[in-house]
């Protein structure tokens, strides 16, 4: 018989399909809709109108069993418009109603019997028609309470890469971003044979990290199809210095012939990484790292902010925008942050004015806890909502010199804290960082965001909290997740609220040290104990085609030395402890709303503690690989006669009061039995929700085979254990 795969199944969903609606505990509104009623729209050959109306007719038929009527603008007065949804936008009208000039903002009159939504522009009537959606899944019924306001979002662009596979978006996939308030998508570029034709690229500087072929022109038309931009992040060689003979010539063979092919793109993403060139600039090699000689100690070209990054920005902008005149330039400073604040600064001074620069929120970030023991930012999390030093550093700077700015905030809801879960249920955390990040705008002129790298966003409930943080006429944050609760638990809505608290007060102890998050936060319950192996020894599950080989897991092998650095380990160690139990409270909290308030399995909200679940099961493994791996340090220390420093505070500090290798081996054994318990809990969320486990650019880091591989794994540890004894 064969078996039914589960991965993957998570893609065979409408992402906008709305089940029967039944009444929430949310309040009624003032404008009930029926079957009577009419949706009345502009005579228009644009398929985002075409979208956006049927879309709303068929959300009524899928909710509650009627669809109104779609009928054209054209012989309607406005003293007619009773019992009627009006959906139009300025250039219909011939007159303004918008205040706002950003190009999805939108005016809401609804009143008597009569809705009327008039957009900026078609993508603000768009964004009128996914409020009114928004609003009647909040009650569960066909009202609306009435409203006279204007809505408009605080940033754009909101950028996402695809969440269901790497560079891929389906057509329902896309329509689920701009529902979300998104409006602008993120693809890979390396290549232009590879991905306008599919021919491999032997020189790709990252190879496995794009699809390769894309038709990108399609795209740009799809996406427009539905309010979406489409921005490159360009992973094209750069192997000319912007000062040589030919640079011109050779940068219009890639960035400009993509742009030339595929005129309908509307910007470009640089980061130092992936846009490094022959840089005259001494501090650096001069190289990109792929060509470092490895006796030069000096940085890479791209990791640097090198003093000609301002002479190539410019011919870069200059040839794309010799194609697409309005193209967005964005110049990423993700890996300067470790550099001296005055070479940045600098840098930032001598940038051409009429590009955008991007800034990430919370990475670089050094901080104390209550203890005063200090701790960094590796990569992404919402541990820390952030802004950092560097982000504050660079921002002011960004202001001053009149740069368009831009973040990398993770907004759709998922980080590097964890590789595995389709967002981090943090309510708390990702509030502290929403008004951060407005009073960042406020502050520095913030206009545009990023909201994942190449993990990618997935729709939770987080979308719409964070739509409307991002909405200058959105409500209050708490009333929305707190009508958002009440939506999804009912009754149980208060014990929901207690266990996302839970769960925020569980992030906000975790350390986001490379260690962990390259390590056992990536692949969750999947990451080994391992007592003597070495990464030689070991045959990791992988998708061969992927960037990040071996399930994602970096280092397989727990690489904190301990001794070196005993303060650091015991740190990491005691906050993920808190964490691991604050997050098993939060999920205990959020089981009992699902049963209290008799939510569906695998509905919306039951995937989304199963996200929880995995989390939990996450940080216990993490916890156990770093308990473990003290215990392994002390064996082998004691077994071979070396003196320990600290002794009985590391014995302590893993839970024992006894410093045998005796007690040590119980522990790793006891451990041992625990890690089952992690997979078996992190199984039980992958077949709950096929999402849980996979990341874009790795495949799946947990799943049936990866826990399976990780089970045998912890067998021969054991066994392994056993030889040492004896």
């Amino acid at each position: 018989m064969i078996k039914k795969r589960h991965d993957y199944s998570f893609r065979n969903q409408s992402f906008t399909a709305t089940p029967r609606l039944t009444p929430t505990e949310n309040p009624e509104g003032d404008v009930r809709i029926d079957e009577s009623w009419e949706i009345l729209v502009p005579r228009s050959a644009s398929r985002l109108v075409r979208y956006f109306s049927t879309d709303l007719a068929q959300f009524f038929l899928d909710a509650f069993g009627f669809s109104p009527r779609i009928r054209t603008l054209d012989a309607e007065a406005p003293a007619e418009y009773s019992r009627k949804i009006v959906l139009a936008w300025e250039d219909a009208l011939e007159a303004s109603h918008v205040k706002s000039e950003m190009a999805a903002a939108f005016s809401v009159s609804i009143r008597d019997a009569s809705v009327v939504i008039v957009g900026k522009t078609e993508r603000g009537t768009a964004q009128g028609v996914y409020y009114l959606e928004d609003r009647m899944r909040l009650s569960g019924t066909p009202t609306l309470p009435s409203e006279e306001g204007e809505h408009a979002p605080l940033f754009s662009p909101r950028m996402t890469h695809s969440g269901t596979e790497l560079d891929t978006f389906p057509d329902d996939y896309l329509a689920a971003c701009a529902h979300a308030g998104m409006d602008a998508i993120i693809v890979y570029a390396g290549h232009p044979d590879s991905h306008l034709h599919g021919f491999p690229d032997p020189d790709a500087l990252w190879p496995g990290t794009g699809r390769g072929y894309c038709d990108f022109a399609n795209l740009a038309w799809r996406a427009e199809g539905y309010g979406l931009d489409v921005y490159v992040y360009s992973q094209m060689v750069c192997d000319r210095a912007p000062d040589a003979p030919d640079a011109y010539e050779y940068y219009d063979a890639s960035f400009g012939r993509l742009f030339r092919e595929a005129p309908g793109l509307r910007g470009l993403i640089l980061v130092g990484e992936s846009f490094e060139f022959p840089s005259k600039d001494p501090r650096t090699s001069g190289n990109r790292v792929q060509l470092k000689p490895k006796e030069d100690r000096r940085p890479s070209s791209g990791r640097f902010p090198s003093s000609d990054y301002p002479e190539m920005l410019s011919l870069v902008r200059d040839v794309v925008r010799r194609y697409t005149p309005d193209a967005d330039i964005v110049f990423w400073s993700y890996n300067f942050g470790w550099t001296p604040k005055e070479a940045r600064l600098s840098l930032i001074e001598h940038l051409p004015r009429d590009i955008s620069y991007l800034v990430t929120f919370e990475v670089w970030g050094k901080h104390s806890d209550e203890k005063g023991r200090r701790y960094g930012i590796a990569d992404y999390s919402i541990a820390v909502p952030g802004p950092s030093h560097i982000f504050l550093e660079e921002a002011e700077k960004a202001h001053e010199c009149g740069l368009r700015l831009y973040t990398m905030g993770n907004t759709g809801g998922r980080t590097w804290d964890s590789g595995g879960a389709p967002y981090i249920p943090a309510t708390e955390c990702w509030l502290s960082r929403y008004a951060a990040m407005r009073e960042a705008k406020e502050k520095f002129g913030l206009s545009g965001l990023m909201e994942n790298h190449h993990y990618g966003w997935m729709p939770s409930f987080l979308s719409l909290l964070a739509k409307n943080a991002f909405d200058a006429g959105g409500c209050a944050d708490r009333e929305m997740l707190a009508a958002i609760a009440r939506r999804d638990f009912g009754k149980a809505a208060e014990r929901a609220l207690a266990g996302w608290e839970r769960v925020s007060q569980g992030m906000a102890r975790i350390i986001p040290a490379m260690i962990d998050q390259y390590g056992p936060y990536r692949p969750g319950p999947a990451y080994p104990l391992l007592f003597t192996q070495t990464v030689a020894d070991l045959k990791i599950p992988r998708a061969p085609w992927v960037w990040h080989p071996a399930g994602g897991i970096w280092k397989p092998v727990y690489p904190d030395e301990v001794f070196p650095d005993i303060d650091n380990s015991l740190l990491r160690l005691e906050r993920v402890s808190e964490a691991a139990a604050l997050f098993g409270e939060g999920l205990a909290l959020l089981d009992a709303a699902l049963a209290e308030g008799e939510v569906p399995y695998r509905s919306a909200p039951s995937t989304g503690v199963a996200a929880v679940r995995y989390l939990h099961a996450s940080l216990a493994t993490a916890r156990h690989a770093m308990r473990w791996n003290i215990a392994k340090k002390l064996l082998f220390a004691l077994r071979d006669g070396r003196d320990i420093p600290r002794r009985e505070e590391l014995f302590a500090a893993i839970g024992l009061d006894t410093e045998t290798p005796e007690a040590l081996i119980a522990l790793l054994r006891a451990d041992a039995e625990a890690e089952r318990e992690c997979v078996a809990e992190g199984l039980a969320a992958y077949r709950e929700d096929s999402a849980i486990g996979f990341e874009a650019s790795m495949e799946y880091v947990f799943n049936e085979e990866m826990a399976e591989w990780k089970l045998s794994e912890l067998d021969r540890s054991l066994k392994l254990i056993d030889d040492y004894m004896q």
